[in-house]
């Protein structure tokens, strides 16, 4: 009896040889996603809050706040706030040689390592309020601001940010958008003494750049 074409087929299909079972790919880890390391961490009264890394400065502004203070030919910067790093990275990296960066947070969860040769390089543990009382007047060229939002400590801290600001130094702080007390403070500044301009960010936290008239 002759073989029928679809018999033919039938016994092509069962001669092809099976696929090798491939290994299955590992999951991509996510940076944002990763999980912080447990540490002890210290709180205020005004501050209390779980690390979280949405708390990183979006990239477009860690870009620009390195970009104002390259523009402003800045020397001495200020960050309050270091929380992993990633915005103090731009801010070290835009200093001239013989520049010189200080960062104050009351914990340490920094991922990168601050340092650039040429450019002196402070991680100070603690809170700003008292740390800076302890620093000289009109000492910073550009001061960034992303640590505790809450107005029972941005107002007292804001009245420490105008003694050690250089004369026609810069202050930018994040999140003007969407944390009422900031910007709550943003309308008080500007209608002290200060020029306030507020740009939007990429996820809507916003940035304002202040300084004195």
């Amino acid at each position: 009896m002759r073989e029928t074409k679809s018999k033919k087929v039938v016994a092509a299909v069962a001669e092809k040889p099976k696929k090798k079972a491939t290994k299955a790919k590992e999951p991509i880890q996510i940076y944002g996603l990763e999980p912080l390391p447990e540490k002890v961490l210290v709180t205020t009264e005004t501050f209390s809050e779980t690390p979280r890394h949405g708390w990183n400065s979006e990239p477009d502004v860690c870009e620009f706040i390195g970009s104002l203070i390259k523009m402003q030919g800045a020397k001495a910067v200020l960050e309050i706030g270091v929380f992993e790093g990633e915005t103090s990275v731009k801010m070290i990296e835009a200093l001239p040689i013989g520049g010189y960066y200080a960062g104050i947070d009351i914990n340490d969860h920094r991922k990168h390592k601050l340092e650039r040769s040429g450019v002196a390089v402070d991680f100070i543990l603690g809170q700003s309020i008292p740390v800076m009382k302890s620093m000289p007047a009109n000492h910073f060229d550009f001061i960034f601001v992303d640590g505790d939002h809450s107005w029972a400590n941005i107002l007292p801290e804001f009245k420490e940010l105008e003694r050690v600001i250089a004369n026609g130094g810069i202050i930018a702080y994040h999140d003007t958008l969407h944390i009422p007390d900031v910007s709550e403070l943003m309308r008080y500044v500007n209608d002290y003494k200060y020029n306030v301009v507020t740009l939007n960010t990429s996820e809507g936290r916003g940035l304002s750049i202040l300084q004195k008239l």
